[in-house]
């Protein structure tokens, strides 16, 4: 043999056989994937038996026996068997291997209903059960009848009626018509589980109005009376079992086939409290299909079904589905097979299907049109995929990162890791697993990872995941005053419940909105964080004239000490835009209404920056898409009352025009400008304004901030910029020099938050005191922190020889001979720094 055949052998398909097991959980995940195969092991066309014609609706039911794999169908047809004439309304075996020899036919039952004999079911311990079709259309008074037949092979005892309404009263009118007639529909879908006493029956019709599940259980030890549980159903007249109903397993959850929809649905249901509820709402891609089987084996969950039609000749198709992992979404269909037999003059004139499954097959059955046996094994030697997932996406130099690499195929599964930058990319060595953890994490190791996953029968590529590592930047330039983590107070949460906070220069107070545990605007100490009381809500919260989406948002704080707050909205239709006044933050200070209206957008409210005292007061909202910023001015003379106005920024690129540059970010800069960020990628901008124009134009672009930051805070006085991070790896607030107005902001600082919980919003916001050099920075689900920070300088004191230079920090001493000129470092100066050297004049430090 050559070694090519040999490996050939190796990789030939591995089959298992399907061993059905109902205990199966849904969604259970196998050890590797399972790819189901299905082979038609025969097809039984109409007239081959008598009492299978080829028109006429007869052959109704179909079930396959858990003892002996036989397929057992329920008929209205008469039949001869062995020269005995049998009449209809009975129930047929047929041999398992072929189909053909019919074995055995069961006792009739009587007439007495719409369809004497409908669907049929076999339990775990091979009694079979079968029911006949009710309707009360047109007031006439039917029965609902459930027969039980001892087993497959007797032929000899009469069907025993172990339900009969006539003798029930146990409904209510919502279900009976009268005394013993059904309101609605039911028998044409039943399906049958568990043996002994706890065999159950869940029985459903074709009917608009049925409003219930109906769960037969039996009352006796020698199961001679079955009695029904009533479930009402959670979503109302829908016909929502009238093409098809299944039990899940063993679980107390039925799958519904809605009649004349693609709707198919998992109701889970309580039999103790007789309650349910929809868990999955899922789609086949027919709504002609009738019937359902679930099947669950190998780890794949299914469902089958017949795609039914009703015209003469038309082909009836064996269809199976496999169930995806989401509550909504599509079947993924895995059969769509037309070996369900037919002769010339073939009709399924109500367009019924049957399905059942038991020990790795499969029978489907449509009147007119006979039955197809299917065998259902399962393929293990599938080739992998892969998918990758990242732990933390951008992580602060010196923290961990994970990447978890999911595959699906046969085993045994190898892993080769890569790590991809500038254009190359090399393997990782001594990662034989599917996870790779990077600790710590350096610099270096910024850019794409991904992996390659293979195994006896091909290799799959994830897609590649890009991995950010920032510079630590603790560095002493700013110090940590007082924090408060998230459930240290009642209004602090590890939710979004708050996003705005502001500092009050004139009393040294914080003002804190939160949604926590109610809407409210707490005053905290600046100095220490100590409460300071709650802002009195008047009348805002008994009627409020304009809740939004959140009654209360953001705040700002003027040179004044007045305290606005705005709200949500995010529906520039239905919702009004409101900003609340106080003249100062004290707790009896009152509400007015400063600003309600709408300035003519979807959504605003995610930010808000106030400066300025009384009628010179300026207030800055952003929108959360656009290129437009909102501009608040006094109309009253007295800065207590409002109006909108619209600056248009004029020079935006088109992705910031669409995409919301100031969404999450905004604050006043230096005159009449603004600073402005937002998540997704978005650079910070200085944006200037002109308040009789109403224009505004972008002045500067710093393109290293990560997209990960966006709320922001101004010191405009010294010349920096304060973002939190909501997307990093631990959440924290780093601090900007913006001073120099070069392209590159330089990090100066940064510092952590009391935890790091995600903040999937990027919500939050920073307050500067830049008087007392002090940062308060809130991170919504992450707390807040306090800082004091030191002022970025150099110090030249002179001697005789020059001077002295001396300046806080780290950093590369740079000098030139003229303030404009070409700046170079000094090698090895270190503060303090002696000046000898001739034409030194000007000195910076570059960090």
């Amino acid at each position: 043999m050559k070694s090519s055949d040999r490996f050939k052998l190796t990789i030939a398909p591995r089959i298992a056989r399907w061993g059905f097991t109902t205990a199966l959980a849904l969604f259970g995940a196998a050890a590797q994937a399972q790819v189901p195969v299905f082979t038609n092991v025969w097809g039984l066309q109409p007239l081959i038996h008598a009492d299978m014609p080829t028109n006429g609706n007869n052959m109704r039911g179909i079930a396959i026996s858990p003892i002996t794999t036989n397929v057992l169908y329920g008929t209205t047809a008469n039949s001869t068997n062995q020269g005995l004439h049998i009449t209809g309304n009975h129930v047929s075996v047929l041999d398992f291997a072929t189909g053909s020899n019919q074995l055995a036919q069961l006792k009739s039952v009587p007439n007495g209903a719409q369809v004497n004999l409908g669907k049929i079911g076999v339990s775990d311990n091979g009694i079979v059960y079968g029911c006949n079709v009710t309707t009360a259309s047109n007031g006439v008074t039917q029965c609902l009848k459930i027969f039980q037949w001892p087993s497959e092979s007797d032929t000899t005892t009469e069907a025993l009626y172990v339900f009969d309404s006539t003798n029930y009263f146990g409904f209510t009118n919502t279900i009976y018509g009268g005394t013993n007639s059904f309101a609605w529909r039911v028998g044409d879908y039943m399906d049958v589980r568990g043996s002994g006493t706890n065999t159950e029956i869940v029985v459903a019709g074709n009917a608009a109005t049925a409003t219930n599940i109906l769960i037969f259980r039996p009352t006796d030890a020698a199961l001679t009376n079955f009695l029904p549980i009533i479930i009402p159903i959670p979503i109302g007249n829908l016909n929502f079992a009238g093409s098809g109903i299944a039990f899940e397993g063993t679980n107390n959850a039925v799958w519904c086939r809605q009649n004349g929809s693609a709707n198919t649905r998992r109701i889970a249901y309580n039999p103790i409290a007789l309650t349910s509820t929809m868990t999955h709402t899922n789609t086949v891609d027919q709504t002609a299909c009738q019937g359902l089987k679930y099947i669950s084996a190998n780890g794949v969950n299914m469902l089958a079904t017949v795609q039914a039609g009703s015209a003469v000749n038309l082909i009836q198709r064996a269809r199976v589905f496999t169930i995806p992992g989401t509550p909504t979404g599509a079947l993924v269909s895995v059969l769509n097979s037309t070996n369900i037999p037919l002769i010339a003059g073939s009709a399924n004139g109500n367009a019924l299907g049957q399905v059942d499954a038991r020990n790795g097959h499969i029978a489907f059955g449509a009147p007119g049109h006979g039955i197809a046996m299917f065998r259902v094994d399962f393929i293990t030697n599938s080739p992998p995929s892969v998918t990758l997932a990242s732990a933390a996406p951008t992580v602060v130099e010196g923290y961990t990162n994970t990447f978890t690499a999911t595959a699906a195929g046969s085993t045994p599964l190898s892993y080769l890791w890569f790590y991809g930058t500038g254009g190359v990319t090399n393997q990782i060595p001594g990662v034989p697993t599917n996870i790779y953890t990077i600790a710590p994490a350096n610099l270096t190791n910024t850019g794409g990872y991904f992996v390659i996953v293979t195994n006896l029968f091909g290799s799959a590529t994830s897609a590649v995941s890009t991995f950010t590592v920032l510079p630590a930047k603790f560095t002493p330039y700013a110090n940590n005053l007082w924090s408060l983590a998230p459930g240290s107070r009642p209004y602090l949460t590890i939710t979004d419940t708050q996003r705005g906070i502001a500092h009050d220069p004139v009393l040294n107070k914080l003002v804190l909105v939160s949604r926590a545990p109610t809407n409210a605007v707490y005053l905290l100490d600046a100095a220490t964080g100590a409460d300071d009381g709650v802002l009195d809500m008047g009348t805002i919260l008994a009627n409020p004239p304009a809740p939004g989406t959140f009654m209360f948002n953001m705040c700002g704080v003027g040179a004044d000490g007045a305290v606005y707050v705005g709200n949500l909205i995010t529906s520039g239709v239905s919702d009004n835009f409101s900003i609340y006044r106080w003249a100062d933050a004290t707790t009896n200070s009152l509400v007015t209404q400063a600003y309600l209206g709408n300035p003519g957008v979807t959504r605003i409210g995610d930010t808000l920056a106030v400066r300025g005292a009384t009628n010179d007061t300026e207030i800055l909202a952003s929108f959360r898409t656009g290129s437009n910023i909102c501009l608040f001015l006094p109309n009253d003379g007295l800065g207590q009352t409002y109006a909108a106005n619209i600056l248009t920024v004029t020079n935006l690129p088109a992705d910031a025009q669409t995409g919301g540059f100031a969404g999450l970010g905004l604050a006043f800069g230096p005159g009449n400008t603004f600073w402005a960020k937002s998540s997704g990628g978005f650079n910070l901008r200085l944006v200037s304004y002109d308040t009789n124009t109403m224009f505004a134009t972008v002045v500067q672009t710093y393109t290293n901030l990560p997209a990960a930051e966006a709320p922001i805070g101004a010191d405009n006085v010294n010349g920096y910029v304060a973002t939190v991070s909501f997307a990093e790896t631990p959440q924290s607030l780093s601090l900007w020099d913006v001073a120099r107005g070069e392209p590159e902001a330089f990090q100066l600082d940064r510092e952590l938050f009391p935890v790091s919980n995600p903040n999937v919003n990027g919500t939050g916001a920073v307050a500067v005191d830049a008087v007392n050099r002090r940062i308060y920075a809130l991170n919504s689900n992450n707390g807040i922190i306090a800082l004091s920070y030191s002022l970025y300088y150099l110090n030249i004191g002179p001697t005789p020889n020059g001077g002295i230079v001396t300046w806080p920090g780290t950093g590369n001493l740079q000098s030139a001979p003229v303030v404009t000129g070409t700046y170079t470092d000094i090698p090895g100066a270190t503060s303090p720094y002696t000046n000898t050297a001739a034409g030194q004049t000007y000195f910076r430090v570059r960090r």
